[in-house]
Parts: structure tokens; C-alpha cells; sequence
């Protein structure tokens, strides 16, 4: 986050500013302090003395100068202190402590705006908080007054169409994204959910070129890459997408979702000349051992490649796994493949 150039002025200024109303050499003291912290003050600790401060002068008759003064470096000493509640959040895995970080993050970022209702670095803070918290609906409402009051604010146009495609709200999703491109054409994160939504709204042309030209702006990504390997997988383009897993594979040798995308096209596809069980084995177990264990495709994928390999009754119970993980609307598919392997019978793509 960015600094707030007007402290060091400022601080000059209501410090002079004390000889005329007669301060004696504790407010003098006070503000040199206050100065001094909000120029180094990087840790949580540095920043509750420095609101500590903050609130000392407010029990004070100061003069217009030092109340505006500490009125700002409050907002941005508790916006500060937020970003790094809100930064530890994302260092855990611990859903209590997200919460209680991410609580402590959203009660500083409100009370900066309070302070200053302009500020919109907080209120775009806020409304990270907010979703993280699971309360879209008011994220969306501060990530829109964030842009209001800064129309070229990239990364809250960015963080509302993700939110927005999260709702399957696709087509105002791409909207969004598409704003970010006209600011900064090559945003590879904007262009890439603009493929996604081109792809979710059917439009799978305008999916393809997208996702050509994310990995135009980002050749050496390999997350990029197996966007477009999933997109290609999807609309039966085999040889494409192997290769592009492939390429995504030599760039990172443990990327879960292009080992489980690779897996399932070598286990499943409905064209022998790309279809190698034992391959897609190897690649699936990869896949299920660098993953976090929660996506269900990654079971599903393994499933798949046990029974192509002939190994049903494992296939079952992997399967069972994926079905316990997986949301409603996939379970009808998962139970599809179930059937066919307690008939002892591989699952294949269908043919396009």
C-alpha cells in the first residue's frame, strides 16, 4: 500500500503550528513521535503506538492543523494495521483464526473510513475483508464506492469481477474485466477471466482468442497455460491440450491442476491415439500428492485412471471419495462413472 506522502509536510506544519497556541514541549514531542512512526512503522506493534498516540491527541483542545493532522494518520496508521491482520489471515489455514484476523482487519479498515470517508485504499480493504467473511454483498458495495472515488483504481475493477464471476454473474463479470483492459490492455489476469467468462457464456471463440492472448502476454506462466490446455480439453481439442499441459508441466514439474488435467485426457479420451492409462496413472497420483486434497476432480481424475489401468474396486472407493467432496451439481456425473465401475467398465469422454 502506498505511503501517504502528506505526513512529512503536514508534520512540519502542526508542529510549528504548536508555538502560536502556546503548546508546551509534550505536544511538541507527540507529533515528532507521531512523524517519526508513521515513516518507519511497519509491524503491528509500531502501529498501535502510533494510534495509541492518535488517540491521545484526541482527548486534547488542539488547534485545527493537529486535529486534521492525526484525523489522517489515524485512517491510515488503522488502514495499515488492517492490511497486515488481513496479510496474516492469508498466511493460515486455521478457519478460526482467519476469522478472528479477518475481523480485526474489517474492524480497523471501517474505523479509517470513518475517519476519513474518502479513503479509498481502506474501503477497498474492507471489502477484501468482507469476502473473505463470506458477505459479498457488501464487498460489492464497497469495491464500488473504492471505484467511484478512484475510476482507474485497476485492482478494485479487477476484484469486483472476480467476486462477480464467483456469483456466476458472468456477463457483468466480463464487463468489469474488460474496464480493467481498457486501463491496462496487457493485465494477464483481466484478459484471462475475460476468457473465462467468454467460455461460461458458450461464446467459444471469443474463450479461444482470449486465451491465445493471455498466453501471448504470459508465455512462461504456466498457470496461464493450462487455463487454455482446460479450455482446449473441454472442447475436444486433445492434441492441443496435452501439449500445452505438457509445456505448463516443464515450467512447473508440480503443477497439480495441469498433472490432473493431463491425467484425465490420458485416461479418458475417446481417441486411442492420446489415451495411455498407465501414464495417466502416474500423473493422477502426482496430482492427488501435490494437491490439498479437497478439490474433488483431482479423486474423480484418479478414479478414472485406476479403472482405465483395470483396477475397478479401488476405482469404487476413490470415486466415493470424489463424491463426498464434490458440490450436488457434479454428484449425478460422479455417480455415472460409479455405475460403470461396478460394472467393471472404464469411463470415456464422449466423443465431439
Amino acid at each position: 500500500m502506498r505511503k501517504m506522502f502528506w505526513q512529512a509536510g503536514w508534520a512540519w506544519f502542526v508542529l510549528f503550528a504548536c508555538v502560536p497556541w502556546g503548546y508546551g514541549q509534550d505536544i511538541k514531542a507527540m507529533i515528532t513521535e507521531a512523524a517519526k512512526l508513521s515513516d518507519t512503522a511497519e509491524n503491528q506493534d509500531e502501529l498501535t503506538r502510533l494510534l495509541d498516540i492518535c488517540e491521545e491527541a484526541s482527548q486534547l483542545d488542539l488547534a485545527q492543523p493537529q486535529v486534521e493532522y492525526f484525523t489522517k494518520l489515524e485512517a491510515w496508521a488503522r488502514n495499515k494495521r488492517g492490511e497486515i491482520y488481513a496479510e496474516t489471515s492469508l498466511m493460515t489455514d486455521d478457519p478460526e483464526k482467519i476469522q478472528k484476523l479477518e475481523a480485526a482487519a474489517l474492524k480497523d479498515f471501517s474505523l479509517a473510513i470513518k475517519k476519513n470517508p474518502k479513503h479509498w485504499q481502506a474501503i477497498h480493504n474492507r471489502a477484501l475483508s468482507y469476502a473473505m467473511l463470506g458477505q459479498t454483498e457488501q464487498a460489492l458495495a464497497d469495491l464500488d464506492t473504492a471505484i467511484k472515488l478512484n475510476p482507474k483504481f485497476e485492482t478494485a475493477i479487477y476484484n469486483k469481477a472476480e467476486l462477480l464471476y464467483e456469483a456466476s454473474q458472468f456477463a457483468v463479470a466480463l464487463q468489469q474485466y474488460q474496464t480493467v483492459l481498457k486501463l491496462n490492455p496487457k493485465d494477464v489476469g483481466a484478459m484471462t477471466g475475460q476468457a473465462h467468462c467468454f467460455y461460461r457464456l458458450e461464446n467459444y471463440e471469443a474463450a479461444m482468442m482470449a486465451y491465445n492472448q493471455a498466453v501471448k502476454l504470459a508465455p512462461e506462466n504456466p498457470s496461464v497455460l493450462a487455463n487454455r490446455a482446460d479450455a482446449y480439453s473441454d472442447l475436444g481439442y486433445f492434441k492441443e491440450a496435452i501439449l500445452d499441459y505438457k509445456k505448463a508441466l516443464t515450467l512447473e514439474k508440480d503443477l497439480p491442476r495441469a498433472q490432473q488435467g493431463l491425467a484425465w485426457i490420458l485416461a479418458t479420451c475417446p481417441d486411442d491415439t492420446y489415451r495411455n492409462p498407465e501414464l495417466a496413472l502416474r500423473f493422477a497420483k502426482a496430482a492427488v500428492t501435490q494437491s490439498d486434497g479437497l478439490d474433488f476432480r483431482y479423486f474423480d481424475t484418479l478414479a478414472a485412471a485406476e479403472a482405465a489401468t483395470g483396477q475397478f474396486d479401488v476405482a469404487k472407493q476413490r470415486v466415493g471419495e470424489a463424491i463426498k467432496k464434490a458440490p450436488t451439481s457434479e454428484k449425478p456425473f460422479l455417480q455415472h462413472r460409479l455405475a460403470l465401475y461396478e460394472k467393471r467398465q472404464a469411463y470415456r469422454e464422449p466423443k465431439r
